[in-house]
């Protein structure tokens, strides 16, 4: 009797602390996630985990039905053209097996052991954005470009966690073990902290799944309301959350398509030093609301800028691209014509930005604002919408996808292209479209939803969504506000990516998932919105 007891305590101890190991991992490694998750199924196989008197033994069903997507992907071989690839795709999700086997025959966790893995993984996340931050602050130091360049795993991913750091952040701060005045005071800064960062994460993904899971949320909450000003103001706070996006996004849009359409008949042809400028009225390229083929001086541009740069006008930039090119866009996002005058106008830290291949002063100077990065989207489908051009601009890449799986789909529509199929499909697909897309650009839809379809067609993609949520439903957890918030705001993301096939993406959700759906105590079940 007491052999047991010791090694069933062994058993909640390992479990424990290999779930520990995993959430610190999870914001810092890729290869440590995936060995803490070969750690976790190992410590339950070594220690035969499901002989303790608290797994659920009898009830494999819901386990099954998990494990049956894993099947999914093994009945598309079937259809397999490119065995290798078919192979590669099945590695790439094996957390499927991996992480809810371990979980499911593992020891239930107590309401004091689930807490603290909510808490250390909060804790975890604050670390890294805090790691995240100091590199931001030091990038020319450390030779880094960009926010988004700074995290050792997905900045996208890394968004998800900060939403479900946010979830549980705030459950926390209502939670028992955190009663002191002063500690929630610290979790709601920390709660605060986690938001700012999402924004100045500018994961546009990660966003949209913020706004959509809390939009979803608030309508929840206005209809359980039962005193009409109570459920108007909870309503009025819904608009505000949808028309201040709006109208942010609505104002980049204005600035930039905010211009006058030139006169040939009147516009100046000579610059101040009587050199003569070359305009092309044919182009649609635009900054910032100014054309940027027009009043363009080859022969001062050359001259003024190779007098103040070390690299000169026909060479490579800072991100490879020709530095004339640079220039002469820098120069029209700032309202300035492209010629000596305009390149005089030039501050030290302008010269600094092209030197390293920034093409508008917007980028420059302003790591923390939302702002240009959702100017960077506009300028993508600008140019995408009249040139047809999508290469290296990820929105405009991602709008190819798009009508690539839509085409598959068609094709395919009950049963898709089957595993490992999917770069044959999509480079005959995108021939069949005549698309301008180099082949090393060319690749699969970026949403989970259209990724399914494509490759298990509509059979597939039902299966998949019923066997996920017949869990939910079946274990008791519609109040479970942890579980829902965080299937929502996963479903918002895959509409943005295709998360449940990529490393991070999947280990992250199905260690949640079977967290949530095995181990939430009771009060967690019965948390009211």
């Amino acid at each position: 009797m007491k052999t047991d007891l010791t090694i069933n305590s062994w058993r909640e101890n390992a479990f424990f602390i290999c779930l520990l190991i995993f959430v610190v991992f999870l914001p810092f490694s890729e290869a440590l996630v995936s060995i803490a998750a070969g750690i976790l199924l190992f410590q339950a196989l070594a220690l035969s985990s499901w002989k303790h008197p608290s797994v659920p033994h009898g009830s494999v069903h819901d386990l099954l039905l998990i494990l049956s997507v894993f099947l999914v992907y093994l009945i598309g071989m079937v259809f397999t053209k490119d065995i290798s690839f078919a192979f590669y795709e099945l590695k790439k999700v094996i957390f499927w097996l991996v992480i809810p086997v371990a979980f499911f025959i593992s020891p239930h966790l107590d309401r004091k052991r689930f807490t603290a893995v909510t808490a250390v993984f909060c804790l975890s996340v604050f670390l890294a954005s805090l790691v995240a931050t100091g590199r931001m602050l030091f990038s020319e130091q450390m030779a880094m470009n960009g926010f988004r360049s700074i995290f050792p795993v997905s900045h996208i991913r890394f968004s998800f966690q900060l939403i479900l750091a946010m979830i549980l952040t705030a459950w926390l701060s209502r939670s028992s073990f955190f009663a002191s005045a002063r500690t929630r005071k610290w979790l709601v800064a920390l709660l605060l902290w986690f938001l700012v960062f999402l924004f100045l994460l500018k994961s546009i993904t990660g966003i949209i799944a913020f706004l959509g899971t809390v939009y979803l949320m608030l309508i929840i909450v206005a209809f359980r309301r039962k005193r009409w000003q109570v459920r108007f103001a909870w309503l009025l706070l819904m608009v505000l959350l949808a028309v201040v996006p709006l109208l942010y996004v609505g104002k980049v849009w204005h600035d930039f398509y905010s211009i006058q359409e030139p006169d040939p008949d009147t516009i100046e042809r000579f610059t101040p030093s009587g050199n003569p400028y070359s305009h092309n009225f044919s182009s649609r390229e635009k900054e910032n609301g100014h054309w940027v083929n027009l009043y363009i001086c080859e022969k001062e541009l050359r001259q003024e800028w190779n007098e103040i740069s070390s690299i000169k006008y026909d060479e490579p930039d800072g991100s490879g691209y020709t530095c004339s090119g640079t220039l002469i866009r820098y120069l029209t996002g700032k309202g300035l014509r492209k010629d000596s005058t305009g390149v005089s106008l030039l501050t030290p830290e302008d010269v600094s930005a092209i030197e390293k291949g920034i093409a508008n002063h917007i980028f420059a100077g302003h790591p923390f604002s939302l702002y240009p990065r959702i100017y960077e989207t506009i300028w993508e489908y600008d140019r995408y919408s009249y040139s047809g051009n999508p290469n290296d601009q990820s929105f405009s890449q991602r709008i190819e996808f798009v009508k690539a799986s839509l085409l598959l789909i068609r094709e395919n529509p009950l049963f898709g292209i089957g595993t490992g199929n999917w770069k044959l499909a999509y480079a005959e697909t995108y021939k069949k479209m005549n698309s301008q897309l180099r082949a090393e650009n060319m690749g699969p839809s970026h949403n989970q939803f259209l990724n399914y379809l494509v490759k298990f067609g509509i059979a597939g993609f039902l299966f998949i969504v019923t066997v996920l949520l017949i869990p939910v439903f079946r274990g008791g957890h519609r109040r479970n506000l942890l579980f829902i918030l965080f299937l929502i705001f996963i479903g918002f993301a895959n509409f943005g990516d295709a998360n449940l096939e990529t490393h991070m993406g999947l280990s992250f959700f199905c260690f949640f998932y079977s967290l949530f759906l095995w181990h939430s105590p009771e009060e967690v079940k019965e948390t009211r919105f």
